[in-house]
């Protein structure tokens, strides 16, 4: 059976209300955020919901009349609406709901475990992002950590060392999961091995969010299936989700001794061509080139030449308007002027209409100074990219960006 076309706007009471009660009952997270304002968006969840009104477990401190974005994610689709605060932490429910594009593939089955990957990097300041990469499959999960089939293992600047355990990445990203936007922690190397010819290695979460600790908690058990792969860590609590009743019997480690090494072998001195998968990869993902400079067809023929086959260029906020209403688009390259206006208040307008909001973005410079990374900053962008820079910096930025998404 196929989906029903997505309807712009919802505005049926009942119905919203009805989405909001299952949210509470789900604990599913919920992202609330001032449309017009430098302040970050909170995460939180729906605590009691009301005829009128709904209340949330932990927000800061709000005053009455505010009006807030309110953004979550139900049955594959991501809902965006407007709130009122009656008081802080009550919120009065919304009149009408803008409901996203489904996904074309329904995650909550989780029936294998391919498209679940982790992307670390290990340098983040600030927006931007350096040093070495790790790129693979999700072998395995658990609050305290994971274990990741690595595919591919490079770096955005600086030489490429070799890997070794007690190596810290200050950023890790995992997306895939069912029902659950993308998590993202700090991790350190424990283990590295050689299992069947695949490396793989294992890796200790830092610092991830109650919110985050919970979504694992509530997919690990049930939706998992028991072929997913060696258990992490070896000896698990009795209170984990996996021994409860129902749930899938995990896979036991087998000890490989004579296999098991110490560190992952050396990056090759040349890069290898890309595999067919990686292609495919490529072609599949969906980039917005904002920008109306001269070198912006350049640019989009470069990524088109590098395997990303959907680039749509617009030149007005009009143009980026209608595109991003009939598609959802995986990394947004954003001009930080598109002719006499400035980017970032289009990129404003845009997400103030529910459109772009989880979409990673680039910002193109002419010369990198303080308004530049202030700009960046508040659009929370991944990377600043100056003209002057050879296009091949930027192809790599936007390759570790989309082939680390879901």
């Amino acid at each position: 059976m196929s989906d029903p076309e997505p309807k712009h706007e919802l505005r049926n009471g009942e119905t919203i209300r009805a989405y909001l009660e299952e949210l509470a009952r789900l604990g599913t997270p919920v992202q609330l955020w001032a449309a017009a304002s430098d302040e970050k968006p909170f995460e939180t969840t729906l605590a009691h919901v009301t005829p009128v009104t709904f209340s949330s477990t932990t927000t800061p401190q709000l005053e009455p009349g505010r009006v807030l974005n309110l953004s979550f994610m139900l049955d594959a689709r991501r809902f965006v609406a407007h709130v009122k605060v009656v008081a802080s932490g009550v919120f009065r429910i919304p009149l009408a709901v803008a409901q996203g594009e489904r996904r074309a593939e329904f995650r909550g089955g989780f029936e294998r475990a391919e498209p679940a990957q982790v992307l670390a990097v290990e340098e983040c300041c600030g927006t931007l992002l350096g040093g070495r990469t790790l790129l693979g499959k999700l072998l395995d999960l658990s609050p305290s950590g994971l274990r990741v089939a690595l595919n591919e293992v490079g770096s955005l600047s600086g030489p490429g060392r070799e890997l070794k355990t007690g190596d810290s990445f200050a950023l890790v990203c995992l997306s895939g999961l069912p029902f659950t936007p993308t998590l993202q922690a700090r991790g350190r190397l424990v283990h590295l091995a050689r299992g069947a010819g695949e490396p793989y290695a294992g890796m200790a979460l830092e610092g991830l969010a109650e919110g985050d600790v919970k979504a694992i908690n509530r997919i690990l058990g049930p939706r998992f299936p028991t072929t997913f792969g060696e258990a992490f860590p070896a000896k698990k609590r009795k209170t984990d989700v996996a021994d409860q009743l129902g749930a899938p019997t995990q896979v036991k480690a087998r000890v490989k001794a004579p296999e098991i090494v110490e560190r992952a072998p050396a990056p090759p001195p040349e890069p290898a061509p890309a595999s067919a998968v990686t292609r495919l990869r490529k072609a599949g993902k969906k980039i917005l080139l904002l920008s109306e400079n001269a070198a912006s067809p350049a640019m989009a023929g470069a990524l088109r030449a590098d395997g990303f086959k959907n680039v749509v260029e617009a030149k007005s906020y009009l143009e980026a308007k209608a595109a991003a209403g009939q598609t959802r688009f995986d990394l947004l390259i954003l001009d930080i002027r598109v002719g006499p206006h400035w980017g970032g208040d289009m990129m404003t307008t845009l997400r103030s209409h529910g459109l772009l909001l989880d979409t990673p973005l680039i910002l193109l410079v002419d010369h990198r100074n303080d308004g530049a990374v202030a700009m960046a900053g508040s659009l929370q962008a991944v990377w600043i990219h100056e003209r002057r820079k050879p296009l091949e910096e930027l192809l790599v930025v936007a390759g570790t960006v989309l082939l680390g998404a879901s």
